[in-house]
């Protein structure tokens, strides 16, 4: 199949270095890029080629508006990605990514049954979909102050409150992702066939493990959870990208059989 020479979709590809590797998307996390994921995209092996996926409102794409509503942003990706699902295919998400990755591999299986499906569902620090509530006032109703002031949505040390430039320029893509999780509605009873595979840190307060565990009822394939040893930022920590990238790649290797 051929593929086209330029997409703005695909900010990184890095073709695999065996023959029947694994196609690896990673799919963006809130207020973040696709060079958020390139340190662990680097250190997998030949048997997986990463992919990593660019929307709107974000790096090369800043001039575009977020999108805000998450079934029109996997519809949207179901179709750019469509040239790219020619060989065995995974889904890697952090936090609001796990959202993303998992309603798009449901989208697939459920709309697409002459395509194989993904192979594998790769999820991290995001709590099951069927436990996630949304907030009383949505943040479409608050000023941009009100946002910025609110703990919850904007953590301590943020840049978006301690730079006004990066503030100014990224606002607007932090609120709309926000957006996107407060309005996410589960379906009830779906699941996707693929395995799940789930990280989180041990000590992680902001998504407890337990609430991690959970995503073994989104699979009627298997299920494998990992802790990571760390807090709430596991996957930005050094020692724990080997520890990732080594249950990607045997995860997948089993996947291929």
């Amino acid at each position: 199949m051929v593929k086209p020479a330029k997409d703005k979709w695909i900010a990184y590809r890095r073709p695999g270095g065996s023959e029947g590797a694994t196609r690896l998307f990673f799919l963006p996390y809130a207020g973040k890029g696709a060079s958020g994921y390139r340190q662990l995209a680097d250190a997998l092996g030949p048997d997986v080629e990463p992919v990593l996926v660019q929307t709107p409102g974000r790096e090369s794409r800043l001039a575009e508006p977020a999108v805000s509503d998450l079934d029109e942003l996997v519809e949207r990706l179901a179709d750019a990605l469509r040239g790219y699902l020619d060989v065995p295919f995974a889904f890697f998400g952090h936090s609001m990514g796990s959202l993303i990755a998992y309603e798009l591999a449901a989208r697939l299986e459920r709309t697409d049954p002459e395509l194989p499906g993904p192979v594998g569902l790769f999820v991290s620090a995001e709590t099951a979909p069927q436990l996630l509530e949304r907030p009383e006032v949505t943040n479409d109703r608050l000023s941009d102050a009100e946002f910025l002031a609110d703990p919850v949505r904007v953590r301590e040390g943020s840049p978006l409150t301690s730079d006004p430039l990066f503030a100014e320029l990224m606002l607007p893509t932090y609120r709309a992702d926000s957006l996107l999780v407060e309005r996410y509605e589960h379906r009830d009873g779906q699941a996707v066939r693929c395995p799940i595979s789930a990280f989180v840190g041990e000590f992680d307060e902001v998504v407890p493990p337990d609430t991690v565990a959970a995503w073994k009822q989104r699979t009627t394939g298997r299920f494998r959870l990992r802790l990571l040893p760390s807090d709430d930022n596991a996957f930005f920590e050094p020692e724990s990208v080997p520890l990732i990238t080594a249950a990607v790649e045997g995860d997948l290797r089993a996947a291929r059989g």
